[in-house]
């Protein structure tokens, strides 16, 4: 942010529990009172420090105030130069509402107490107008990015109850979109369109990148693709298998206008997250509550309302830390400040997908249509309109010509100021009129300028708020010729997505699915979706080459002996015994690399009953970081347990763990290797032979008792 005149800097290191500022004696109260009460006390209340363990003094000279009350914020051009110039990062000074500046604004809003929504709206520019560039941090809103939101937890006798400080407020956690998340497996959920507990498959998600985030044909039973449920948050758990819902209850127990309460019977626990659909949006987020007080069998967790933004909100879930899902029951939603109308119209699909690449010695943007060519070093944009938000207005009444920003159409009611018309596949935004003469900025959103004949059809893109917005998110699927399929995860629509090709091969690719999400209206559980996948409609009619700083793909293969030698590549256990604090090693020296590393990989083992067992067979996957170039894993036996784990390092009793396969994923497609001498491809029906000594005969045993 904006450096401060500082002309004497004096730092304080103190431990809190010797401080005596604010409420710091009442927390070294609390604490040793937890160390001494050991009989009549069944609840202890310990006060969780703010997040940082040290006092800090700071004396300083008086900051010299920025005005910022005479600028124009409804230019985006505005609002970019103010957030640079206070070191927010809005990319170009280029008048374009893209990611960047999108992100920038959140970031802005957050510093400032500001629900993060990325609108610049009234209490926004109120902001903007306000700053000065002295202001202290408002510590009210974290960021996903970090962990700051992740509470320590000390460890006291006999139930507990944990209370956030009255100067921190409930937290939103929102999804970053842009946020690469080396995590591999399974992240549970409830479903948007159901309502139901879902699994979702988290792989390399590189979100942007065209070809960042594969794998839609290799998912296991029960388990959905990453997208399929929305922006999902980065805070959820990921485990390995698949989820369903816990025995245990959930809802809301009291509400009044300041705070709800949320008990979950069944698990006392301080470990919970929670999660919540706002107004007037399809993302299931991340709510830290103010306060959390736990007991035999129960939890309750109370959120402050006063920084969440205005709506009625619904209460989705609790996830237990482990990837266990508590679906809410009862009544789930909760209004907070002043509620507007959210009964959301019907929605139909999508109207327009306007594709553009940025032309590097003109500086204009041309529509991507049949066939443009990309090397890996391109970008281009993104930006969808839904049916539901334009209207149709009367057709063009003169030529407009590729130059003009100054255009007549046929009446003064045609558009009005501040609206967006689409003309063809061009975005233009009235910025005057005067009668039936209009002034616009033309190529809006990064939109291809073209030339018009009169008579051209026109629409009018509504007043761009929440109420109007129908889709916030949405999410396409690219599809080469080699057979990969591509997620490229989108905002709101009428928001400009930029995506790069780093993660691309040399292939053709075609857009082939489109799958959107408007917001929940009041009164349901569940938002609404509408999927499109139908080639034939000339709105799929968008595609690309990638042909230059590129490799063509290749896929993994092995060996089982080495060609000079003759010794065997790959090693396992043969029928080992296993008890706590055990380690079971596997080395795949005999994969050899296609044209690309592969990232992480998951192992299968089938779960045959141990010594007449009457479990049933079962199969167990485990997801493992590659990080060595040897292909070498260690699985830790930490926990033996009576019933099913998706955690990696629990394993059930009673079976015998058979080595069935290990499936390489690396940044383009998944190949999984069998024991049984195959190999199979996601992408493709065709099965290719390995050899495999040995590779059927790996397994271990984790005995009963």
């Amino acid at each position: 942010m904006k450096n401060k005149n500082i002309n004497l800097l004096l730092i304080f290191f103190l431990l809190l529990s010797h401080c005596s500022f604010g409420n710091s004696d009442d927390v070294e109260e609390s604490i040793a009172s937890t160390t001494t009460s050991t009989t009549t006390s069944t609840t202890t209340t310990v006060e969780i420090p703010p997040s940082t363990s040290t006092t800090t003094v700071i004396l300083e000279e008086e900051c010299i105030e920025d005005n910022n009350q005479n600028t124009n914020f409804e230019k985006t051009i505005n609002v970019q130069i103010f957030l640079n110039k206070y070191g927010f990062d809005a990319g170009d000074e280029d008048g374009y509402l893209g990611q960047q500046t999108a992100d920038a604004i959140r970031d802005f809003q957050a510093y400032v107490g500001l629900d993060p929504d990325g609108d610049v709206g009234p209490n926004t520019i109120n902001k903007m107008r306000e700053f000065t560039g002295c202001e202290d941090r408002i510590n009210s809103y974290t960021s996903n990015s970090n962990s700051d939101t992740t509470t320590t937890t000390t460890t006291v006798p006999s139930t507990t109850t944990t209370t956030v400080p009255s100067t921190t407020t409930t937290t939103v956690v929102e999804a970053n979109l842009s946020e690469a998340n080396n995590q591999y497996g399974t992240v549970p959920s409830i479903s948007l369109s159901s309502n139901e507990v879902v699994s979702l498959f988290k792989g390399i998600e590189n979100s942007d990148s065209v070809c960042g985030t594969p794998y839609l044909g290799s998912l296991n039973t029960g388990v959905s693709n990453l997208y399929s449920n929305g922006a999902v948050p980065s805070t959820l758990n990921v485990s390995n298998g698949s989820f369903s819902q816990s025995s245990n209850t959930t809802e809301i127990f009291e509400e009044d206008s300041n705070k709800i309460k949320i008990k979950i019977v069944g698990d006392g626990s301080t470990n919970y997250n929670f999660y919540f659909i706002p107004p007037f949006s399809s993302k299931i987020t991340n709510v830290v509550p103010t306060s959390v007080s736990t007991s035999l069998n129960l939890t309750e967790a109370t959120f402050n309302l006063e920084n969440l933004s205005d709506g009625v909100w619904f209460y989705s879930f609790a996830e237990s830390g482990d990837g266990t899902v508590v679906k809410a029951t009862g009544n789930r939603e909760f209004s907070v400040g002043t509620t507007s109308s959210q009964q959301v119209s019907s929605h139909t699909g999508v109207s327009k997908v306007l594709i553009t690449s940025k032309n590097s010695s003109s500086g204009l943007y041309k529509n991507v249509a049949a066939g443009e060519a990309f090397s890996t070093t391109d970008t281009f944009n993104i930006v969808y309109i839904t049916d539901t938000i334009s209207d149709n207005r009367l057709d063009t009444s003169s030529e407009i010509e590729i130059d003009d920003t100054v255009i007549e159409l046929s009446n003064e009611n045609q558009a009005f100021v501040g609206e967006i018309l689409l003309i063809g596949t061009e975005l233009m935004k009235v910025t005057a009129k005067e009668d039936q003469i209009f002034t616009v900025e033309r190529g809006y959103l990064n939109t291809e300028i073209r030339a018009y004949n009169s008579g051209t059809s026109l629409k009018a893109v509504k007043n761009l708020n929440k109420e109007t917005i129908i889709s916030d998110s949405a999410y396409l699927v690219f599809r080469n010729e080699t057979g990969m399929r591509f997620q490229v995860l989108l905002g709101q629509e009428l928001t400009v997505n930029q995506f790069n090709f780093s993660d691309c091969n040399i292939d053709r690719y075609s857009l082939e699915k489109i799958t959107t999400f408007s917001w929940r209206s009041s009164g349901t559980s569940s938002v609404t979706t509408t999927t499109f996948q139908d080639t034939a409609n000339p709105l799929f009619n968008k595609s690309f080459v990638i042909n230059s700083n590129g490799s063509s793909y290749t896929p993994p293969s092995m060996n089982s002996a080495d060609q000079v030698s003759g010794e065997f590549l790959n090693t396992g256990p043969r029928n080992q015994i296993v008890n706590v604090g055990d380690v079971v090693s596997f080395n795949f020296n005999g994969i050899v690399d296609g044209s690309s590393k592969a990232k992480f990989v998951k192992l299968k083992f089938q779960m045959v009953p141990d010594n007449g067992s009457s479990k049933k067979t079962k199969y167990k996957d485990v997801y493992l970081i590659l990080d060595n170039d040897e292909y070498s894993f260690r699985l830790n036996i930490n926990n033996i347990v009576s019933n099913e784990s998706a955690l990696s390092d629990t394993w059930e009793n009673e079976y015998k763990y058979i080595f069935q396969s290990i499936t390489l994923f690396d940044t383009s497609t998944s190949v999984e290797i069998l024991n049984n001498q195959t190999i199979k491809y996601d992408y493709k029906s065709q099965i290719d032979s390995h050899e495999a000594y040995y590779l059927d005969q790996f397994s271990f045993v984790v005995p009963s008792g």
